[in-house]
């Protein structure tokens, strides 16, 4: 459908890419044990929350390529799917590289319980919706800049407080969660 509907890379170029990503993945999984799989899987979650972030920093640097623009700049409908791409790839990214560092063993697996972590986690939260409405209502890309740059910054470091908490044990459970997540992140950018 993509190669129908958009002139942005014919067959040939898309083949490569795929041949590429197959290679890249079947060297991975020669080298990793079966016992290792979910911090692999952790791994690429982290990946594919990173490609969401920079998917909706392109699309905000340049969204005539994506079919964006309106008359006014960006419409704010673009820009909520923008800002929830974003924040929700963020999450994911950050979130997988915690897991994978505690199954890996990078990091302790013994839960990390900050003081007054739901108030924290709550207010980013909040902030990173407050952001999202600000980013969605206000006209001009200069002016949208200190909203998407604060946006994704908030969503990485709540990705880490979501998950620092929790114990090395639950990780696959997280893993599995954070997976739903990255689907999110990329049907919003979708």
């Amino acid at each position: 459908t993509t190669l129908v509907t958009h002139d942005i890379a014919n067959i040939v170029e898309i083949l490569i890419a795929i041949a590429i990503g197959a290679v890249i993945g079947l060297v991975i999984a020669r080298r990793i044990a079966m016992t290792a799989m979910p911090e692999l899987v952790a791994a690429f979650h982290s990946l594919v929350g990173l490609a969401a972030v920079l998917v909706g920093w392109a699309a905000y640097l340049n969204p005539g390529a994506f079919g964006l623009l309106t008359d006014t700049g960006i419409g704010a409908v673009s820009k909520v799917e923008m800002g929830l791409g974003i924040a929700i790839g963020a999450i994911t990214f950050s979130g997988s590289v915690i897991a994978f560092a505690k199954l890996s063993g990078r990091m302790s697996g013994s839960p990390i319980l900050l003081p007054a972590r739901h108030i924290i986690n709550l207010g980013t939260l909040a902030a990173i919706l407050v952001l999202t409405a600000f980013f969605a209502h206000t006209p001009g890309a200069e002016a949208n800049l200190p909203f998407i740059v604060a946006l994704t910054v908030a969503a990485f470091i709540i990705g880490f407080l979501l998950i620092i908490p929790i114990g090395g044990a639950d990780m696959p459970v997280v893993v599995s969660m954070l997976n739903s997540y990255s689907g999110w992140a990329a049907a919003a950018m979708g």
